[in-house]
């Protein structure tokens, strides 16, 4: 059953997708350097070493997120005590000096609570948002950066993103439809994976919605992880199976709504051995 959510970014500003992972048994968090093209096992180089100290429990969620528009990737934590952090990339992937210090940017709502999050571009400016179920709904909210990391003004106020089944997990957010505009991520209870497009003045729901069904037995992956792994522009996902071994499902470049799964072609092994990881972006 899935239990993290991803969204990768280039931590050395090349543009090409890295992924930031935490170890379950240290707390160490490393950012394996991509190298711009699908290759096996060597799709991701050596891992490079850029924090210590975020054990979960005292991080329940680690992520990359570009929170400046600045093409580096910047790291956004969420404490067991519902607080959010933001570390700044200083200038680029440079070991233990990647991350500045941490930012305080949020925290619990008084009357809400999300039980689960991802973080996605939703209006396409370059800078990271959140997205957030409801405690104990199907709910789904967007938490939109305000422009710039000044502490808690860092974001603005949540607004209604979509309505989706009970059991159905958000797992981030891009455009696999083709549309020029973003689609939601939904993990649904029996494995299947949907882009539900979002849009227009209401927010799209199970009723009124429009679902593609771009994939199935994801509910085998404890992680996705939405990321772009050529550098084309178009959104590749990474699945992390129980044994660890990490599978890349490449995008087409061509959406068909009589055959949404096609968008995406089948599945690559591009890591092996990774189930001491708890937390991969």
């Amino acid at each position: 059953m899935l239990t993290y959510t991803g969204h990768s970014g280039s931590f050395s500003g090349n543009g090409r997708a890295d992924i930031l992972t935490r170890d379950a048994t240290t707390g160490e968090v490393f950012v394996h350097p991509g190298t711009g093209k699908v290759d096996g096992t060597r799709t991701f180089g050596a891992p490079v070493l850029i924090g210590t100290g975020f054990a979960a429990d005292k991080d329940v969620w680690v992520g990359a997120g570009d929170f400046t528009g600045n093409g580096t990737a910047d790291i956004f934590t969420l404490t067991v005590e519902q607080q959010a952090y933001i570390y700044l990339n200083k200038d680029g992937l440079n070991g233990l000096d990647t991350l500045a210090e941490p930012i305080h940017v949020g925290g619990k709502l008084p009357e809400v609570t999300y039980d689960t999050i991802a973080l996605a571009d939703l209006d396409q400016d370059g800078r990271t948002d959140i997205i957030g179920r409801q405690a104990g709904t199907s709910i789904i909210d967007a938490i939109p950066f305000a422009g710039s990391v000044d502490g808690t003004n860092s974001f603005a106020a949540p607004y209604r993103l979509a309505v989706i089944g009970e059991t159905d997990i958000p797992v981030g957010a891009a455009d696999v439809t083709g549309s020029g505009g973003v689609d939601l991520l939904v993990l649904h209870a029996d494995g299947g994976l949907s882009a539900l497009p979002l849009g227009g003045d209401e927010p799209p729901d199970t009723e009124t919605g429009t679902w593609y069904r771009i994939g199935e037995g994801w509910d085998q992956m404890t992680v996705i992880d939405v990321t772009d792994l050529t550098g084309d522009g178009r959104p590749d996902l990474l699945g992390m199976r129980e044994d660890g071994t990490v599978v890349a499902f490449l995008n087409t470049g061509g959406f068909d709504p009589a055959d949404p799964a096609s968008v995406f072609a089948d599945p690559v092994v591009v890591a092996t051995g990774w189930s001491n990881f708890n937390a991969i972006s």
